[in-house]
C-alpha cells in the first residue's frame, strides 16, 4: 500500500511514493518522519495530501502484534516456560517447529526469540546464554538448539520463506543510526535502509521492520550489551560461555575460512529461501580491495552492500549477519563526532565480556579475509575471471564494515577504561586487529619471535590502518604513564605492547606510511595555493 504526495497546485510535477512500512529513496526518509513528528498531514506547508483517511485505515488493519488473533500455542508454551525443565521445553519445541505452518509458527516467534534471549530492555532474562558455561548440564542442550543448523535456526528460514517481518523500536538501535532516522536523514548502514515502520495514529514509538533473519541475528547481537540486573558474577571465564562459543560458531558458519555458506537447511514448494529483495546496485565488491578509503581519510563508505546481480544473493546472510555485529557492538559514535573526537551520543561503557567478544569478532574476520583464493592467471581471450561473490567479500570486509568502527571504539577505551589490570582485554583486541600475519594459517618460519620480520605484503593494511598504530599507540603511552606499573600484570601490558610495534620491518612500513601522509598533505596545500 503507498500514498502520492503531489505538489500543492495540483500539477504534474515530481511524485514522491512511499511505503506503508518501507521508505524508498533518500527524499522519502525525512518526509515520511517529518509526517510522523507533526502528527497532521497539513504540517507540510508545500504538499497536499491525498487519501489520508484511506491510509489510516490501513495502518489501522496493518499486521501487528496488538491486532493479531489470539494464539492457543503460543498460551501453552508460555505457560510450559515457568513449569517444563529445559530440555522438554527444547524437545517440544523441535516438534512444534516441523510439524506446525508458518503461519502459526510467525506468532510465536518474537516471544520464543525474547524467551531465549531476553528482552531488549534487560527486564528479561531469558536463558542467560552469559552464565551457562561449559561445565553446565545445559550448555550442550542450548548449543544444540541454537547453532546455525539447529532447530531456530530452521525456524529462522521457515519464516523467511513467508516473507514476514518483526518490529524493532529504533531506542534501540545504534546512537548514530537512531539520530539519523529521528533527524529524518538516511543511516549510514544500509542495513537499516527501507526497514522504518509507519505507525499506527496515536503511537508515539518508531519501529524498524526486520526479516526473520535479520531480527534473530539483531537479537543474538544485543543479547551481549542488553542490561541485565540479574545477572550474577561471572564463576567461569567469559569465552566459556555457550554465548561466546555460539557466536563463534555464528562466525564460522557464516564466514566460512573454508568453503561456502551452507545453503539452508529448509525449502518449500517455491524451492531454497530467498534473500530479501536486492538492493539498488550495480557494482560488485571487486575492485574495492586495492583501493580501500584510509582511516585518514575521514569518511564512511557508501557503497551499497548486495550487488543486484543474483549471484551476490548468495552471502546476504553472511553480510547481514556481519553488519548487525558491528553496527550492535561498535557502533556508538557519528561522523561528526568521529571527526571532534568527542564522547559518543549516549553512555557507552562496554564491560571486559563485550571487549572479549570484539576480539573473537577480529581474530575470526582477519582468518576469513585471509584466506581469500589468489587471482587466477588471465585466460588466453583475456575475459576477466570469475570471482565468487563469497571470495569478493573476503577481499574488502576488514576496511570497509570494520576498520573506523573498531578505531573509535578502540580509542573510546583507550580514553576511558579504569586505570587496571582488566585493560589487558582491550590491549588483546587493538593487538589482535594490527596484527593480521597472525591468522593467517600459514605455518611460521623457524626464526625466532625476535627476529620475525612483517611480510611486506602487509605494508597496504598498515597504511591504510595507520592511525591504529600510531594514534592508539599515542593513547597506550598516555594510560602507561597514569598506570602503576609496580603492578606485574599492568607492566606485562607495556612489555606486550612494545614488542609487538618492535617488530622488524613494521616501524620501517609505519614511517613509509606517515611520509606518504605528509607528502600528500604537502601536495594538496600547494594545490590550494596556487588556485589562489
Amino acid at each position: 500500500m503507498s500514498f502520492s504526495v503531489l505538489p500543492a497546485d495540483g500539477g504534474s510535477g515530481l511524485q514522491h511514493v512511499i511505503g506503508s512500512c518501507e521508505l524508498n529513496g533518500e527524499e522519502g526518509y525525512p518526509l515520511l518522519v517529518n509526517l510522523w513528528k507533526r502528527g497532521s498531514c497539513k504540517a507540510h506547508s508545500n504538499f497536499n495530501f491525498f487519501l489520508w483517511t484511506e491510509l489510516q485505515v490501513e495502518l489501522r488493519n496493518m499486521s501487528s502484534p496488538s491486532l493479531q488473533q489470539p494464539s492457543f500455542l503460543l498460551a501453552n508454551l508460555k505457560a510450559d516456560a515457568t513449569t517444563k525443565p529445559l530440555i522438554q521445553r527444547c524437545q517440544d519445541l523441535l516438534k512444534i517447529i516441523d510439524e506446525y505452518p508458518a503461519k502459526e509458527l510467525h506468532l510465536i516467534f518474537p516471544w520464543l526469540v525474547e524467551n531465549v534471549f531476553g528482552s531488549l530492555d534487560g527486564v528479561i532474562s531469558g536463558w542467560n546464554l552469559r552464565l551457562v558455561h561449559s561445565r553446565s548440564n545445559e550448555f550442550n542442550l542450548v548449543l544444540d538448539f541454537l547453532s546455525p543448523s539447529g532447530p531456530m535456526m530452521k525456524l529462522v528460514y521457515k519464516l523467511q520463506a513467508e516473507e514476514y517481518k518483526y518490529e524493532v523500536p529504533v531506542n534501540y538501535l545504534p546512537g548514530p543510526v537512531k539520530a539519523c532516522i529521528q533527524e529524518g536523514v538516511l543511516p549510514d548502514c544500509p542495513l537499516f535502509h527501507n526497514k522504518l515502520q509507519f505507525p499506527l495514529p496515536g503511537v508515539l514509538t518508531l519501529n524498524v521492520a526486520l526479516n526473520p533473519f535479520e531480527f534473530f541475528m539483531f537479537n543474538l547481537a544485543y543479547c551481549l550489551i542488553a542490561p541485565r540486573n540479574c545477572l550474577q558474577p561471572q564463576l567461569c571465564s567469559s569465552t566459556d560461555s555457550a554465548y561466546f562459543v555460539l557466536v563463534d560458531l555464528y562466525l564460522k558458519y557464516f564466514l566460512p575460512i573454508e568453503g561456502n555458506v551452507p545453503a539452508s537447511p529448509f525449502t518449500d514448494s517455491r524451492g531454497s529461501v530467498a534473500a530479501p529483495s536486492p538492493r539498488a546496485s550495480s557494482v560488485s565488491f571487486a575492485g574495492y580491495g586495492v583501493h580501500s578509503p584510509s582511516l585518514l581519510k575521514h569518511h564512511i563508505f557508501h557503497q551499497p552492500s548486495v550487488n543486484a546481480d543474483p549471484a551476490a544473493q548468495e552471502i546476504w546472510r553472511s553480510e547481514t549477519l556481519l553488519q548487525m555485529f558491528v553496527e550492535i557492538w561498535l557502533h556508538h559514535y557519528s561522523l561528526d563526532l568521529y571527526q571532534k573526537l568527542q564522547s559518543p551520543q549516549e553512555p557507552f561503557n562496554p564491560s571486559e565480556e563485550h571487549v572479549l567478544v570484539v576480539r573473537l569478532l577480529v581474530k575470526h574476520l582477519h582468518a576469513f579475509s585471509s584466506s581469500l583464493k589468489p587471482e587466477p592467471p588471465p585466460s588466453p581471450a583475456h575475459s576477466p575471471p570469475h570471482t565468487s561473490p563469497l571470495e569478493e567479500f573476503k577481499r574488502v570486509v576488514v576496511q570497509r564494515f570494520v576498520q573506523q568502527k573498531l578505531y573509535l571504539f578502540l580509542q573510546h577505551c583507550f580514553g576511558h577504561w579504569p586505570l587496571d589490570a582488566s585493560f589487558r582485554a582491550v590491549l588483546e583486541t587493538w593487538l589482535s586487529y594490527i596484527q593480521p600475519w597472525r591468522y593467517t594459517g600459514e605455518k611460521p618460519n623457524a626464526q625466532p619471535d625476535q627476529n620475525r620480520t612483517v611480510p611486506d605484503k602487509w605494508e597496504p593494511f598498515v597504511h591504510e590502518n595507520l592511525l591504529l598504530y600510531t594514534k592508539l599507540f599515542q593513547g597506550f603511552l598516555n594510560r602507561a604513564t597514569r598506570t602503576d606499573l609496580v603492578n606485574a600484570k599492568n607492566a606485562l601490558m607495556v612489555f606486550r605492547a612494545a614488542k609487538v610495534l618492535a617488530q622488524p620491518n613494521l616501524a620501517d612500513m609505519i614511517q613509509r606510511g606517515e611520509a606518504q601522509c605528509s607528502a600528500v598533505s604537502l601536495i594538496g596545500a600547494h594545490t590550494s595555493i596556487t588556485r589562489i
